[in-house]
């Protein structure tokens, strides 16, 4: 299968996905839309799945948008400053933090040596 194949049928199930994800909110907004869309849905799937997609395209784009405007309204993340603040750690909390780490050690020890079990 040739990979521009692949994604363009990924691409077509993420927008159908999106467009039944959009019709299941319409449909929970007005009920009575409901058996409309079910009867749609069971006399012909392919072209209700092409009304999905369609949808699903739609709604991708708005999202876009959305983004997009959001996206020029902020500054961009190379010129933000980020301020923190330092807090002092407890000796409690850092022997914990200690403890959590060794732990941490030796799972992972424990995972190299049981890989290296299974693979010799």
């Amino acid at each position: 299968m040739n990979t521009d194949t692949l994604l363009q049928l990924f691409q077509q199930g993420f927008r159908v996905a999106i467009g039944t994800t959009t019709t299941l909110a319409d449909t929970l907004k007005n009920p009575q839309t409901a058996s409309e869309t079910w009867t749609r849905l069971t006399q012909n799937p392919t072209e209700f799945a092409q009304e999905l997609a369609d949808k699903g395209a739609a709604t991708e784009q708005e999202a876009r948008q959305v983004v997009d405007s959001l996206w020029s309204q902020n500054t961009p993340p190379s010129s933000m400053t980020i301020n923190t603040t330092a807090t002092t750690v407890t000796p409690d909390v850092q022997a914990e933090l200690k403890d959590l780490m060794t732990q941490l050690a030796d799972i992972r020890s424990e995972i190299a040596q049981l890989r290296s079990d299974s693979n010799g």
